[in-house]
This record gives structure tokens, sequence and C-alpha cells, in this order.
């Protein structure tokens, strides 16, 4: 038994993510397959949030800029240049405004959200380092695989190569 979100457009059933299509492409074109629906929101991805912190770590790694040194550090910035503010955890006192940022490993988000920060977070990176943003995405989406997902993509690559 394979488990997937769906997104319900237009009537018609659309897988929800990628990782979704992925699971879809087990089954056969046209094979009828039972299906219990319930109405849900999928949370963050595990993947993309593995992605996101392989993204700061290439950043850390590629800058002597102080401020951008560290993988901590860059999360930090991106959110400051976010302004990805947690609103009920900031406060003023005395006249001073102590700024909280929300966290990027959310307990539940929501994907279009997930996906509008995980991009705005890969802009800025690639911004920063002066790289296109697809190709710090590669890196990052490279960088976060686990061991049978590489060895899949070099089987994959090994079967491109041969005539």
């Amino acid at each position: 038994m394979k488990e997937l979100h769906m997104q319900l457009k237009d009537w018609k059933l659309n897988p929800f993510s990628q990782e979704d299509l992925e699971i879809l492409k087990h089954f056969l074109p046209n094979q009828v397959v039972k299906v219990k629906l319930f109405g849900t929101t999928k949370e963050r991805s595990l993947k993309q949030n593995k992605r996101v912190h392989a993204m700061f770590r290439d950043v850390s790694k590629n800058t002597d800029d102080l401020q951008w040194n560290t993988p901590e550090k860059v999360k930090r910035q991106v959110k400051i240049k976010m302004q990805f503010v947690d609103m009920d955890r900031t406060a003023v006192s005395n006249g001073i405004v102590y700024v909280s940022y929300r966290s990027f490993a959310f307990d539940k988000m929501e994907q279009p959200e997930a996906n509008r920060v995980y991009n705005d977070a890969k802009l800025i990176c690639a911004d920063f380092l002066g790289v296109d943003p697809e190709v710090l995405d590669a890196r990052a989406k490279e960088a976060s695989m686990t061991k049978d997902e590489l060895r899949e993509k070099e089987h994959k690559d090994r079967a491109k190569e041969k005539p």
C-alpha cells in the first residue's frame, strides 16, 4: 500500500508534490486503484527541510563574510532579509524592540507557504553568493539526498550514459 497526498483542483485529483507524483508512478497508466479520501493539510516535507539546511551549509562554506560564515548565521541573515518575524514572541520594553524570528522547522505548515519560504530563502542565498538560484537548489538537493537516493541517481546517470 502506498500513501500519497492529492489535491482536488477543478474536480480532478492531482499529485500534491513531486514526491507524491513519484509514488504515483509506481502504478500503470489507466490502472484502476482503490482509494480512501480524507481531508488534510500536508506537513512541511522533511526533504524540503533538509534541503534548506543543506543550502545554508553551502552558503557558509563558500563565503568569508563573518555574518554568513556558519549555517546558523546564514539562517539568521535569511530570516532578517525575509522579515520572518514571530510577532507573538516579539516585544518592546523600555523603548527597545526584542525581535524573535519564526522557525524554518514549523510543526505544521501548508505546502504553499513552505514552497514560498523555501523559494524566498533560495533567492536570498543565491543572490548573496552571486549564483543562479537553480544551481544552488541542485547543489542543496544533492547534498541532502539519502544514500539510497544517491545510489538511485548514480544508477540513472549511468543508464543515460549507455548508448
